[in-house]
């Protein structure tokens, strides 16, 4: 319980000086008896921050990683469509008439020579 506090870095200093405290069973506590528990505890909060930085940024880089797959997906369905329908409305440009079909002949003849 006392390594999930640490890990927690809620009211980890208590349960240190505890530690660095503590002298045997059925003995009363002594102030700062054994400074190297000091070396466990900073080592492990280290490692535990350490280790939960790392698992944070994995999580947040593979969710980032994940949404910008989706996001190109999305892109690129929604460029395939748009080609689709550019393409589609040349296709139907290709297919009418031109403007000039119903012109009258003499008028025919003027937009033919300019």
């Amino acid at each position: 319980m006392a390594l999930f506090v640490l890990s927690s870095k809620d009211g980890w200093v208590n349960i240190m000086y505890t530690g660095l405290d503590a002298v045997g069973v059925d003995q009363q506590p002594i102030e700062n008896y054994n400074e190297w528990r000091l070396l466990y505890f900073i080592s492990f909060l280290l490692l535990v921050a350490f280790f939960v930085l790392n698992m944070f940024v994995g999580v947040v880089v593979e969710n980032f990683h994940r949404c910008r797959e989706e996001q190109e997906k999305e892109e690129k369905a929604l460029r395939a469509a748009k080609r689709a329908k550019k393409l589609e409305k040349k296709r139907r440009k290709m297919r009418e008439p031109p403007y000039y079909i119903n012109y009258s002949k003499p008028r025919l003849l003027t937009h033919n020579i300019i």
